[in-house]
C-alpha cells in the first residue's frame, strides 16, 4: 500500500478528535480567563495573560492537530511537547483543570502508539542520516 492511501488508524483518528477538543477546552478556557479579567479589578493583568495565552495556546493546538490528519511527524512532536509541559502543571491545579491536564497527556500517548508510529513512518518518513565525515 502506497503512503499517500494509507488509511489512518483509529488511534490516529481518535487522538486527531482529542487534539481538536483539547484545542477547544483551551481557547474557552482561555477566553474564560479574558472574560474575568475585564469584570474584576485584582489580577486583571494575570488573568489577561493567562487568557491569551489559553487562546494562543488553543489556535496552536488546533493547527497541530490538523496537521496530523497529513502525517506529519513534525504535529506530533510539537503536540507531545505541548501536552506534556501544559498537561502534567495542570495535574496539580484542581479537579477541573487536572482533567484538562488528563486529557493532554492522554492526546500525547495516543500520538505514540504503535499503529500511530507506522502511520507516520508511512507518510512523513525520516529523512536519512548524513555522516558527519562529509563523505558519502
Amino acid at each position: 500500500m502506497s503512503s499517500s492511501t494509507m488509511p489512518m488508524p483509529g488511534s490516529m483518528r481518535l487522538a486527531f478528535l482529542a487534539w481538536l477538543v483539547s484545542a477547544v477546552v483551551l481557547a474557552l478556557a482561555g477566553g474564560s480567563f479574558l472574560f474575568t479579567a475585564q469584570t474584576q479589578r485584582q489580577d486583571s493583568q494575570g488573568l489577561l495573560t493567562l487568557g491569551v495565552l489559553g487562546v494562543a495556546l488553543g489556535v496552536l493546538t488546533a493547527f497541530y492537530a490538523l496537521r496530523l490528519r497529513h502525517g506529519k511527524r513534525s504535529s506530533r512532536e510539537t503536540l507531545t511537547t505541548l501536552g506534556l509541559i501544559a498537561g502534567v502543571p495542570l495535574l496539580f491545579r484542581g479537579p477541573s483543570l487536572m482533567a484538562l491536564g488528563v486529557l493532554l497527556l492522554a492526546c500525547a500517548a495516543l500520538l505514540w502508539l504503535p499503529s500511530s508510529g507506522r502511520y507516520f513512518a508511512a507518510r512523513d518518513p525520516k529523512a536519512p542520516k548524513r555522516r558527519l565525515t562529509g563523505r558519502r
